[in-house]
């Protein structure tokens, strides 16, 4: 029996074959080898090589190849020394061929490659041209060149020639070897893909076969002279196309398929032994497809298959040898990455998670088979049966019978998952209530990451003790199997919208496992309305099943997307535990009505909010203390808008015919693009952030951009992306100028407005639960970068007035600390510290000047009760070393950490920020904003130690300035009730009390060094 292999080539170029006769997956010996593509045929299989040159491998057999080099020795008789090599001019050459022509001396002969080696030496020749041996040393005789030879020599022979021998067997059977290079014609390299086929149209004992090949410029070329004895061929001949190629594909007999770089076929006519190139192109249509076309081919004796560019298969019907075109597109379930057909017609293909598949039930009668199956075998020398799932790249079949290829692999059908939640005893009585079911569209989290439409149900869950749980199902297809994942509603963190392409109704679905991936579960809705009441409804039992009830507490942590959502979380004793502490990607996040731009707020249950528009918000939700239980009045709902400025770019380059044209270099952006350059936006394609926005003005040129502009409001510029400036010159060649259109929201959510300043930053003094004051210290910035000091701050009171406090320059970041510390940023990007702040004196008497990091510019910073922590441009993030009560302005910046954008310092001096980035994050998931918390601060470690990376991204700002939740030690008796928390609530031991992580007291005499309320 025959072996028949399966070849394959993974992601890293590395060769398998699964063989019937071994029944495993095994690597090529050759653990250098790369090959990018792969081909077989019935005898040899062909591949490109990582470094452009083609390969060919020869099965193992027991005839060898040999191959038989001759020449000829040619001589002319003379009367001086007889017959000699002295010829005329007129004659052959002393060495030649047959005919004559070419000289051949025996040391002109040599190895094509190393994959051969000579038999032996040379040797004459002893039987004569009619086949009878000579007696005369293998000597022919003849009048003349070229006149017939014959072995006797007559009176008038004046010419003879004996043939040499040399025979060069191929010795590298079983072994890729790389083709030598054409001489002196250099072959199409290079090459992108190849295919061999037609050795089912020769009756020949060796059935040599046809070798097609696709330059990456998209040429089509064959390989001409391929022989039993000459297996590697002798030249490449170009074949032209009416258009350019990328894939090919040819079947055992006359037919050759080709996809187009548009997405169309082609179809070679005319092919047949005589003719092997055939004679002309024909154009066949794509399979019906919204749009992309084809972009895989596969034929075989009379079957032709295909991909679409959205991974679909398609079955050619009617095509045979005489209708090489067929006749029309038959949708084949499943979805494959590529498919080839191997002999009988055999289909296999690579799915979209690159895994092994077999197309059952392919027979003559029925030659689209009926369903797909994966491939297992067991790999390497493991005993254990696998798919080679995350390396299959390509695979060809090599004399792959099928009946021979069944017996001698088995095969694993996956049964679809079922998910079953194990119940203990005491949940055996629980019954299971289907909540709610619906139709949503999952972004599928492998690749070709895309939108797959599924089924959902959410299915809770009561047992005999009254607790509820609830599962979230998610019901999908693939190849023909159903499936599911489900998420328990007890293990979900946050619920948040998205911004997902092609789509505006989406939302993300985290876990404790999905936040370390950084892969989220996201789901789009039909509708905006539909999106809101499912989240509205994971959202319920979420709170339901983690005992979170009423609003907000006065501890909880604030935090914005950069979508606008309002997110918040309450926190519990070990958050900011030594020991022990709770992860960040086990914190569960909640969303509150609202939309704004960033949140701050105390332990008092101040809350101050900002818009995108600038507008200031308060909460108007009743918060609880820590231990208090939530009252049921849910808070005054307000309705609250924001608005959002949009920005696109009109882009023009300057040619000396039409002067400024939108007639822009390949290389260039788009002529309507976003600020970088990358992304095209036009007028009619840009819409606002989501369908809750809309548009409140028309589009208009924005002459208020910074470097300044003329009067029609573009800016000039030598090149992209060059600094613009507003006044042109000799020099510049490219210009730009920005366009602006204004859009809305509004919904109903607990925020009051503050009116009537717009204001850029704000800040709540930090502050311990237990603390009382009559004013709660609020300041913040104007648009415009004054510094103002709110009056009449309480609680259950927004205030009153804004008070101004005097600069002589416009501020862009401010916070206050404990013992009224007061830092803020110029927008020249000068620090400074306001002294003399306090309760009796809100608003401080003057403006000290801290110096700034060496080389950096800071932009935000955040006060503590005994730290400062600022970012920079570049987003480092830095402390302040140095500070104590007699010298509150610190002494020196140390550099902590960098791809920080924004810092939140707590009442016990906790350091949680915004970072950029955090390591294990796809590459496929580029959206910035991370929750980060410093792990390790205490009174002998500021600074921390570690970073604890949380959720994220698309996370935008964070406030942990409420949060004054301290963690629990031992005492006699415990007093008093726990915070909420999130997490299932932990016994604890009897002898435990709070201990606060803070340094000892500081007398009161030292006012700058205080905590308010001490």
């Amino acid at each position: 029996m025959s072996s028949s292999l399966l070849w394959a080539v993974d992601v890293y170029g590395k060769v398998y074959s699964l063989s019937t006769t071994r029944g495993r997956w095994e690597r090529d010996k050759d653990t250098l080898l790369e090959l990018k593509r792969v081909t077989a045929g019935q005898r040899c299989s062909w591949g490109i090589g990582c470094d452009h040159h083609v390969y060919l491998n020869i099965n193992p057999g027991e005839m060898p190849i040999r191959y038989r080099e001759e020449t000829y020795e040619n001589q002319r008789w003379n009367p001086v020394d007889g017959f000699t090599d002295v010829l005329l001019p007129t004659d052959r050459w002393a060495w030649s061929d047959l005919t004559g022509v070419t000289s051949q001396p025996l040391h002109s002969f040599l190895l094509p490659s190393d994959s051969w080696e000579w038999e032996g030496d040379w040797y004459v020749d002893q039987v004569c041209a009619g086949g009878d041996p000579t007696e005369t040393g293998g000597w022919e005789y003849a009048v003349d060149f070229p006149a017939n030879f014959s072995r006797e020599k007559k009176w008038n022979s004046c010419v003879c020639r004996r043939r040499w021998i040399r025979d060069r067997r191929y010795k590298a059977r079983g072994s890729w070897t790389k083709i030598p290079l054409d001489h002196p014609k250099q072959p199409p390299l290079p090459l992108s893909d190849v295919s061999c086929g037609g050795w089912e149209m020769s009756d020949q004992p060796g059935r040599y076969h046809f070798l097609w090949g696709v330059s990456q410029q998209g040429q089509v070329w064959f390989r001409s002279g391929i022989l039993p004895q000459v297996p590697v061929g002798q030249c490449w001949e170009e074949v032209e196309a009416p258009r350019e190629v990328v894939q090919i594909s040819a079947g055992p007999g006359d037919l050759l398929w080709a996809v187009l770089w548009d997405g169309q076929l082609l179809v070679r006519t005319g092919i047949c032994l005589d003719s092997p190139t055939g004679s002309s192109w024909v154009v066949v249509d794509s399979p019906p497809v919204k749009e992309g076309g084809t972009i895989h081919v596969a034929v075989g004796v009379s079957v032709v298959w295909a991909v679409t560019k959205d991974y679909k298969v398609w079955f050619r019907r009617g095509v045979n040898s005489h209708n090489p075109c067929g006749s029309g597109w038959i949708s084949i379930g499943g979805e494959m990455m590529m498919v080839d057909v191997g002999l009988n017609d055999q289909v296999w293909g690579v799915g979209e998670d690159r895994g092994l598949y077999f197309r059952k039930g392919v027979t003559p009668s029925e030659p689209s088979g009926r369903g797909w199956i994966p491939v297992s075998a067991q790999w390497g020398h493991s005993k254990e049966m696998v798919q080679p799932r995350s390396v299959t790249y390509r695979v060809h079949t090599e004399n792959a019978h099928f009946p021979v290829f069944l017996h001698c692999i088995r095969f694993h059908v996956f049964c679809m998952l079922k998910s079953q939640r194990e119940l203990s005893n005491e949940d055996c009585t629980g019954q299971s209530v289907w909540l709610r079911k619906g139709s949503m569209r999952w972004w599928r989290d492998w690749k070709p990451y895309r939108w797959v439409d599924v089924a959902v149900a959410l299915e809770q869950s009561t047992n005999g003790n009254g607790k509820r749980d609830a599962i979230f199902f998610i019901y999908f297809t693939q190849y023909d199997e159903k499936k599911n994942l489900h998420v328990f509603i007890s293990d979900v963190t946050v619920l948040v919208p998205v911004l997902k392409e092609n789509s505006h109704h989406a939302f993300a679905v985290y876990t404790s496992d999905s936040t370390k991936q950084r892969w989220p579960l996201v789901l789009a809705a039909q509708t905006e309305k539909d999106m809101a009441d499912w989240l509205s409804l994971l959202s319920g039992c979420c709170c339901e099943a983690r005992g979170i009830r009423g609003t907000p507490s006065r501890q909880a942590l604030w935090s914005v997307t950069s979508k606008g959502d309002v997110m918040v979380h309450e926190p519990s004793p070990c958050l900011e535990a030594p020991a022990h502490t709770l992860p960040c990607d086990m914190m569960f996040w909640l969303q509150v009505p609202g939309h704004l731009r960033c949140v701050e707020s105390n332990s008092l249950g101040v809350v101050w909010g900002i818009g995108c528009d600038g507008t200031a918000w308060v909460y108007s939700g009743s918060g609880s203390a820590a231990g208090e239980e939530p009252p049921q009045d849910t808070g005054t709902l307000h309705t609250q808008t924001d608005g959002r400025t949009v920005y696109i770019y009109e882009n023009q380059r300057w040619n000396p015919m039409t002067g400024y044209t939108d007639k822009l270099l390949p290389t260039d952006r788009f002529p309507w693009s976003d600020d970088n350059g990358f992304t095209e936006c036009t007028k009619s394609t840009t819409h606002p952030p989501s369908p809750q926005w809309s548009w409140v003005t028309e589009w208009a040129v924005d002459f208020a951009f910074s470097g300044g502009t003329d009067k029609e409001g573009w800016q000039y510029a030598a090149d992209f992306p060059v600094t613009f400036h507003g006044n042109k010159s000799l020099k510049d060649f490219v210009r730009r100028r920005r366009w602006v259109r204004k859009c809305k929201i509004t919904l109903t959510a607990p925020w009051q407005e503050v009116p009537p300043i717009p204001l850029s930053d704000i800040t709540v003094l930090p502050c311990l639960a237990q603390s009382s004051m009559e004013q709660v210290p609020v300041w913040g910035l104007s648009d415009k970068g004054d510094v103002l000091c709110r009056l009449g701050v309480t609680p259950q009171n927004p205030g009153s007035s804004w008070l101004h406090v005097g600069t002589d320059q416009p501020f862009k970041s401010i916070s206050i600390g404990g013992g009224h510390q007061v830092w803020a940023i110029a927008r020249d990007r000068a620090v400074f510290y306001r002294g003399s702040v306090s309760a009796s004196n809100p608003a401080g008497e003057c403006w000290y000047h801290i110096p700034s990091p060496s080389k950096q510019s800071l932009r935000q910073l955040s006060v503590g009760r005994t730290s400062v922590y600022a970012v920079d441009e570049n987003s480092n993030l830095w402390y302040r070393q140095g500070l104590t009560p007699s010298y509150p302005q610190g002494s020196a910046w140390e550099l902590i950490s960098n791809n920080v954008t924004k810092v939140s310092v707590g009442p016990l001096d906790q350091v949680w920020v915004i970072a950029d980035w955090v390591p294990g994050c796809p590459s496929e998931l580029s959206v910035p904003g991370a929750v980060c918390h410093r792990l390790g601060v205490g009174p002998m470690q500021p600074k921390g130690q570690s970073w604890d990376y949380g959720i994220g991204g698309g996370w935008e700002h964070i406030s942990v300035r409420g949060n004054s939740t301290e963690a629990l030690r031992a005492t006699p008796s415990l007093t008093g009730s726990t915070p909420r928390s999130p997490l299932p609530a932990r016994p604890l031991p009897t002898d435990t009390t709070p201990r606060s992580p803070l340094p000892a007291r500081i007398p009161l005499s030292q006012e700058n060094g205080n905590s308010v309320g001490l």
